[in-house]
């Protein structure tokens, strides 16, 4: 945007620079030792030929191939063409036709001392000129005129004519339609708007006819002031269009950096700080991060959002302007304004009128609190998030924050407005003290541990935490309560008092990095530093796993069973835990099987003590089953596996029986 002005402003200082000389030439004449008649028509005449050539040169400049309008505006060649000789047909005009009218009507034509004026020739040449403007947008509004072509929205896209076609119709000129007037600010007014582009004209033109009929039947101040009511409206339009084009380049521009920002983080490898890294398919291409897919989404949302901002905006400021523009009475304004709705009190004797005038601000003030609340992450995401930590945390505890200071701000004005101030709202609070003491008490303590939540930062935005039973990735901070997003993608709602008077974890409240613990046992036998070497190659081979903080392995316990091993290592979001446990789970197997260390495993052996007779006709046990010494003979032929299981009932019983 500083180019695109900077160029405009380099443009018109360029255009003016001959219209300046003369304007300087005007000034000597006026002021020379000639008659005052001689000087006063040299310099009329010099002052118009500077005002037609500077709007020459800023035709010129402003539409020349390749110039302001094509390249910041994206118009297309042949509009730009057809403007700039719509431009200078009606600047030769002008200069043709209004001078000679303006010296005859104001008599600055003198001979021997005597004005010569000539008003039914210099109506003449006016009403001429009128023609000539009306014929002139008669042409270049026509349906098939490059620029009714730009502005339809269902025209297609015409593609550059081939060789063949130019060579079939050499002398038929080629309208080639690459873009669309609206730009990258496209709005359901704004395609309404070109939709009905041919209904429009035709009203242009009726308004200029009828301004051509008023002049021709003698109501010149009629004429006239439509006439400078319509020039101005134009100006406005074209100014307010050009805005708005020039609003959509900066929003694309500011949308292309954002992901081109976010691109560059993930070719340098610094996209493991987001939040997903990109993983591969089985052909063993890189799928598209979803982080991307997110970060493409919220920058086009918050472009469509600002673009429908600007354009309400502009829109506004536009009408206010054409009110300004026809005169809109303001006596009538102030009339209306002052009128009396009802009476409040302000602690005196005297009540205070309010006005509608007072009602209007009132509703102005809630209007505004409103569109700063809604349109308030949008602004911040155009301006001041692109200079704020990477952190959705921070982002959205500024954005609430601020929201409720915009809302609290808009209605504390609107009850001033209507002479509602802190003395009768403290009366209003008062009596709701008692039902918020009562009936709202949990939602007021909520409410203020949602503020404490944003201010003091606990918890953002993606952490990972466990309050009570409940543990899962914070989702969203809401004023009231925390939506918490499980591990089965459930959404919890937790009241935001837990997170203050309660136990909280938060995983992930210094960074995100998470440690992942693999435990596992080998045979006695094993070689420790054998183990260990192996368990930190198979840690550090892995593409999630961290160099810093570096992996661990290290012996922990002698057990009955074997060597306890423990194996420590760390990725950069909880995440990717569950994926690199599996891999190194896997790969500890495969690399100790490789390795011939054996990993152990408990060995139980039972023994039978007896069984009952009801357990053996349950069972159903073979009659070869000899008990000897309260054991199942293993020699017996067709006997089970030596493995018996040993009964505390029947041992207990036997026991007793023997005591007896």
């Amino acid at each position: 945007m500083k180019r695109a002005l900077r160029s405009l402003l380099l443009g018109l200082v360029w255009a003016s620079i001959w219209p300046s000389y003369l304007a300087v030439l005007a000034l000597a004449a006026s002021l020379g030792p000639w008659p005052r008649s001689t000087g006063v028509l040299a310099a009329t005449i010099l002052n118009a030929l500077a005002l037609g050539l500077l709007a020459r040169g800023v035709l010129t400049w402003f539409f020349k191939p390749e110039g302001w309008a094509e390249r910041y505006l994206e118009m297309p060649p042949s509009a730009s063409r057809q403007f700039r000789g719509a431009g200078r047909v009606l600047t030769l005009a002008a200069m043709a036709m209004l001078v000679p009218a303006y010296l005859f009507l104001h008599g600055e034509i003198s001979h021997d001392g005597r004005a010569l004026t000539a008003p039914a020739l210099a109506r003449f040449l006016i009403l001429g000129f009128e023609i000539l403007v009306l014929a002139s947008m008669i042409y270049h509004l026509r349906p098939s005129s490059a620029l009714m072509l730009w502005i339809n929205p269902d025209v297609p896209t015409e593609p550059p004519a081939s060789a063949d076609v130019k060579a079939a119709h050499p002398a038929s000129p080629v309208i080639s339609i690459t873009r669309s007037p609206l730009g990258a600010v496209d709005s359901a007014w704004a395609t309404w708007f070109c939709r009905r582009a041919r209904t429009i004209n035709r009203l242009i033109i009726a308004y200029v006819a009828i301004i051509i009929l008023f002049d021709y039947n003698g109501y010149t101040f009629a004429a006239r002031r439509l006439t400078l009511g319509g020039v101005e409206s134009l100006v406005v339009f074209m100014i307010a269009w050009g805005v708005h084009r020039v609003i959509g380049r900066v929003i694309a521009w500011r949308a292309r950096s954002g992901l081109l920002t976010y691109r560059i983080w993930s070719w340098t490898g610094a996209a493991s700080l987001l939040s997903n890294r990109p993983q591969r398919g089985a052909s063993g291409a890189t799928a598209p991060r979803a982080g991307a897919v997110d970060v493409v989404a919220d920058e086009g949302e918050w472009a469509r959002r600002l673009a429908r901002l600007s354009t309400f905006t502009i829109l506004a400021i536009g009408l206010a302007t054409l009110g300004w523009i026809w005169g809109i009475d303001p006596t009538l304004l102030k009339i209306l304004s002052e009128q009396q709705l009802w009476t409040v009190s302000d602690g005196s004797p005297e009540r205070m009128p309010v006005v509608l005038g007072d009602v209007v601000k009132g509703m102005t003030a809630i209007l505004a609190g409103a569109a700063l609340w809604r349109y308030m992450t949008t602004l911040f995401s155009f301006t001041l998030f692109r200079k704020m930590p990477d952190d959705p945390g921070i982002r959205f505890a500024v954005v609430t924050l601020c929201r409720y200071a915009a809302l609290g701000l808009a209605v504390i004005v609107a009850l001033e407005s209507v002479h509602l101030g802190l003395a009768q709202i403290s009366v209003i609070l008062a009596a709701l003290g008692v039902g918020l003491g009562f009936g709202l008490q949990e939602i007021v303590s909520n409410f203020v541990c949602g503020i404490i939540l944003l201010l003091e930062r606990p918890i953002r935005i993606g952490d990972i935490v466990t309050v009570g039973e409940t543990t899962g990735k914070v989702d969203r901070i809401n004023i009231r309560a925390t939506m918490i997003i499980n591990g089965d993608n459930q959404c919890m709602i937790v009241p935001n008092r837990e997170f203050i008077t309660g136990k909280l974890v938060n995983w992930t409240h210094k960074d995100k990095i998470m440690r992942v613990s693999i435990k596992l046992s080998v045979a006695h036998d094993s070689n420790v530093d054998q183990v260990v070497k192996l368990l930190l190659t198979i840690a550090q081979s892995d593409f999630d796993v961290l160099s810093k903080p570096a992996s661990s392995a290290l012996l922990e316990e002698i057990g009955e069973m074997g060597l306890k091993f423990g194996l420590y290592a760390f990725v950069a979001d909880p995440g990717l835990v569950g994926g690199t446990k599996h891999r190194i789970s896997k790969a500890i197997q495969e690399r100790f099987a490789q390795a011939g260390i054996v990993i152990s495993s408990p060995i139980r052996e039972i023994t039978l003590a007896g069984i009952p007779d009801e357990l053996t006709r349950i069972l159903d046990v073979p009659r070869w089953a000899q008990m000897v010494g309260g054991r199942v003979d293993p020699g017996a032929a067709g006997s089970p596996a030596p493995h018996v299981v040993d009964s505390p009932a029947t041992a207990d019983r036997d026991r007793r029986a023997s005591q007896n």
